[in-house]
This record gives structure tokens, sequence and C-alpha cells, in this order.
């Protein structure tokens, strides 16, 4: 095979694999953003029960802060009762603390609701707690190997470019822009082998005269349907 072919060849393999890199490594940070992703809405998760048991919690204070400056109104009402003088005002300090009794078996009724909230509340957030847990563990174990794979793949990248260069340098200028060209209009494939008289890339019979020309290495054959590079390369060749 002509030295051109085979550095064209080697050159497409190396395209072809810094493609892929390139591909990979696009694909891998979006991984990690989804990955980051479902983990922030788990944690969001804890977040809002831990809100809501802040807020019960204030809540449950606010009640019994308030039900004890109640109780100590209350109280003081009821020593009133032996100051009163008359039976009118009697009546009306007996209602006054009919009243404050009333609001403070309420606020007693609030508070214990409170507190079954907040025992349900506290199990919800143990159970997130432990989902987050075993979130973080797994994102980060895979934030790991994604970036340990990034890292390598950077490396491969570099050495591929070092290649690719080298052989670049090797290529005549005129070939080397007409592989461009091919590459650029067939999806990165600029060079096809023929099996049998047939192009690999576009599947047209190859004119016998082209073929034989090809076989004995007289020439740089191109296929006359798609224009590419064309080399033989039996079934089964590497």
């Amino acid at each position: 095979m002509r030295e051109e072919l085979v550095l064209l060849i080697e050159l497409q393999k190396s395209d072809s694999a810094m493609s892929r890199i390139h591909a990979r490594k696009k694909e891998l940070p979006e991984r990690l953003a989804k990955i980051e992703k479902d983990f922030r809405a788990v944690q969001e998760l804890v977040d809002e029960a831990r809100n809501r048991l802040d807020a019960l919690q204030k809540d449950r204070s606010d009640k019994e802060g308030r039900l004890k400056k109640d109780g100590d109104t209350l109280r003081k009402a009821k020593d009133r009762l032996n100051e009163v003088k008359t039976n009118k005002e009697y009546q009306a300090v007996l209602k006054e603390i009919e009243t404050m009794e009333s609001i403070s078996g309420c606020i007693e009724d609030d508070i214990i609701a409170l507190l079954e909230d907040i025992d349900r509340i506290k199990a919800e957030c143990q159970v997130k707690e432990a989902d987050l847990r075993t979130t973080c563990g797994q994102f980060e174990e895979e934030k790991k190997q994604i970036e340990g794979e990034i890292a390598s793949l950077d490396t491969e990248l570099a050495d591929l470019q070092t290649k690719n260069q080298e052989l670049r340098r090797k290529i005549p200028p005129e070939m080397l822009k007409k592989y461009e060209m091919l590459k650029h209009l067939h999806r990165g494939v600029a060079v096809v082998s023929v099996w049998k008289e047939v192009c690999g890339g576009c599947h047209m019979n190859i004119p016998p005269q082209q073929y034989n020309a090809m076989q004995k290495n007289l020439e740089i054959v191109h296929c006359p349907n798609c224009s590419r590079f064309l080399y033989r390369q039996d079934p089964g060749e590497k």
C-alpha cells in the first residue's frame, strides 16, 4: 500500500478517536450535572422537612410562652376574686377567668396537635436524612469516577493530538486538504476499504481499471461516486 494512504488511514483513525473523546468529554459533564441535580433534589427535600420542623417547634415555643403568660394572668385574676367588693365585679372577674381558661384550653389542644406533628416530621426527617446520606455517598463516588475518566481522556487526547500533528506534517498539503474536505462531506470518513470492486463507503462498484491500479499501487484511487480515498482490504484484515 502506498505510504500516503497508510498515513491517511492512520490519520483517520486518530481523528475518529479524537472525535469520540470530544463527544465523551461533552457527555460526562452533562452526566455529572444530572446526578448533581438529583442529589440537590434529595437535599432540598431534607431542607424542606427541616424547615417545617423548625417552624412547628417555633410555633410550639410561642404557644407555650403564651400559655405561661396567660397562666400568670389567670392566677392574678383568681387572686382578685378575694378583693372584689360587689357581686357585679365578682361576676365580671369570673367571666374573665372563664374566657382565659377557654383560650388556654384551646392553646393546650394546639400544643398537643403540634407535638404530634413534630413527632411525625422528626420521623420524616430521619428517613429523608438517611436517603440523603446514601445519595451523597453515591454522588461522591460517581463524581470521582467521572472526574477520573475526564482526566484520563485528557491524557489520551493530548497523546492523540501529538500523533495527529506528526501525521499531518508527513502528508502532502493537497492530499491533506482533500482529506479534510471529504471528511467534512462524509461525517468524518474520508478513507474507505474496497472489497470485490465495491466501495466500502457508498457501496458502488469501482471500475476494473481503477481497481487494478489500486491493487498494483500505481496511483491514489478515489471512488468515482463518493470521491473517498480507496484502499484494498480483505474482510477480516486489520
